[in-house]
């Protein structure tokens, strides 16, 4: 029970317009609760590689000017001041910067004149929840990274850089940089797909079990889970086209040909996601019909005891009666018998005795072992 709570809680709405309607274009509003912002930087070249943290956006002027890619991560969108001097400094767009801190944006891709700018959607670590925002700006010799919160999948990114013969460090570019970055965000949602696979194939057999209540709540959150990736990942396949497809002087052919890599995983995870939604949807469909067919069950089973007594209630109605048979012999001559009782319990026992076996021979006494085995089957081979 606590874990389907803390599950149900994760799906919370928590990203709002923080904007109102008909505010000027460039806005920035930081939202509350938002975390301070820090800067790490990572400059290489083939043979040499920096690590540094930024207290100081001033500070990345001179890894500009000496190195030929410099990365840098900016996490925490709560320092305003931060913000608009990073923006100035590597001549962001006023909207750029707008949809860096409004953190509500779907997959996409913008290029200016000083830059290129992508917005993702990727696997949020710190499981607050399910996905957050994350925004690239790729330049002629930078790559600028925003995050939400700490807690990222580009541990082997880094990893890279810092191993000399690794092909990110060998090429020297940015935009094969920021290609790493964006497969690396988008092969993320492999591990969270597949966690929610085994958790509705968990679900299916607890559902087949029994367990139906429980289940069916926890498949509710499930199929919440699957309805908010489908929105982060189906904008994605179209932003991931459109970034190997646009002719820009920020992205070299032979990066245009890795991205279309990322551009099949995108497609397969749209697969997969789609695969799971009517998984999902059979799941409960099958839960549903069996609560239905219990239910059935259980009025059939009434019906018959209702049935059979029917005719005992008439046969006892009519012997309680006790009309005098001293005014006329048609009057219950029965009551005057000595095995009159006897007569009437035997009467209502093959009364009964018949009905059940009427009932036995038409087949209502028994369900469809048939039509059981073939929704069995069918529940099977979704799995």
């Amino acid at each position: 029970m606590k874990k389907r709570l803390k599950s149900l809680g994760r799906l919370k709405p928590r990203i709002r317009r923080r904007t109102a309607p008909g505010t000027k274009p460039g806005t920035v509003t930081i939202a509350p609760g938002a975390r301070p912002t820090t800067i790490r930087a990572i400059a290489y070249d083939k043979d040499r590689v920096v690590e540094q943290e930024i207290g100081d956006p001033g500070e990345l002027q001179a890894l500009l000017n000496q190195w030929p890619v410099v990365w840098v991560d900016v996490v925490g969108l709560g320092t305003e001041a931060t913000l608009r001097k990073l923006a100035q400094m590597f001549h962001m767009h006023p909207l750029a910067l707008e949809d860096v801190v409004h953190v509500h944006q779907r997959a996409k891709v913008d290029t200016y004149d000083e830059n290129l700018y992508c917005v993702l959607r990727i696997p949020d670590e710190s499981n607050e929840q399910i996905t957050e925002q994350f925004s690239l700006l790729l330049g002629r010799n930078y790559v600028v990274t925003f995050q939400e919160r700490p807690g990222d999948n580009f541990e082997l990114v880094r990893a890279g850089l810092r191993f000399e013969q690794s092909v990110t460090r060998q090429g020297v570019q940015p935009d094969y940089l920021a290609y790493r970055l964006i497969d690396a965000a988008i092969d993320a949602y492999f591990p969270v797909l597949e966690a929610l696979g085994d958790r509705l194939d968990s679900l299916d057999e607890r559902t087949a079990a029994g367990d139906g209540q429980e289940a069916f709540a926890e498949l509710h959150a499930v199929k919440r889970e699957l309805l908010m990736l489908r929105r982060a990942i189906w904008p994605l396949r179209d932003s991931i086209s459109e970034l190997r497809s646009e002719v820009t002087p920020f992205i070299t052919d032979a990066t245009r040909v890795y991205l279309r890599d990322c551009y099949d995983h995108s497609v397969q995870l749209i697969d997969l996601l789609e695969s799971y939604r009517d998984i999902a949807g059979d799941v409960r469909d099958f839960y549903l019909s069996s609560i239905s067919n219990r239910m059935n069950a259980i009025m059939k089973t009434l019906t018959v005891i209702s049935t059979i007594f029917l005719p005992l209630g008439f046969i006892a109605g009519i012997y309680g009666m006790n009309f005098n048979t001293e005014v006329s012999t048609w009057n219950m001559p029965e009551l005057n018998w000595r095995y009159g009782y006897l007569f009437a319990l035997g009467l209502m026992g093959a009364v009964a005795a018949g009905m059940l076996l009427n009932f036995k021979w038409r087949g209502w006494l028994e369900g469809d072992p048939s039509r059981d085995e073939d929704e069995r089957g069918r529940g099977e081979e979704e799995k």
